[in-house]
């Protein structure tokens, strides 16, 4: 029931694309989608080598990277125009990954009026629509990049 209500209110919150492409040429062609998209990579966690050095028992086909990417002057206009409390919510993440030998794409698509009750005191549904569809382009052009 929970779920049912969760999905009737708020809809899919984690985005997910999967294609039978390789690992590394999906993160190639996510570098490059992002940067043609305006934004840059900030960091990549790669928790596949994080929970090795832990000597966990991996599977061998076990790939999982958390890309965060910014549009450096855009996310510090909203940080100064808006609200320092905007961080929250930067830099944005897409998560490449190997699941039952596919590899996925994901990120989390917060519906402007969800944003908008984070934020009650702020006009941010516009810039939120905004950030939404370019996630979505850079996904779509990631594996458009694959062909």
């Amino acid at each position: 029931m929970k779920k049912f209500i969760s999905k009737l209110f708020m809809g899919n919150i984690v985005e997910k694309t999967s294609i039978n492409a390789p690992f590394d040429a999906v993160m190639k062609s996510l570098e490059k989608s992002v940067i043609d998209n305006n934004f840059a990579i900030q960091a990549v966690h790669d928790l596949k080598a994080t929970y090795a050095k832990k000597n966990l028992n991996l599977d061998p086909d076990f790939e999982y990277k958390i890309v965060q990417i910014c549009n450096a002057p855009k996310s510090y206009k909203a940080l100064t125009d808006m609200s320092f409390d905007m961080g929250i919510m930067m830099p944005k993440s897409i998560i490449v990954a190997r699941e039952k030998g596919k590899t996925t794409l994901r990120y989390m698509k917060m519906r402007p009026w969800m944003v908008s009750l984070m934020f009650p005191d702020l006009e941010v549904a516009p810039l939120s629509k905004h950030v939404s569809e370019i996630m979505d382009k850079i996904v779509k052009d990631t594996i458009t990049g694959l062909s």
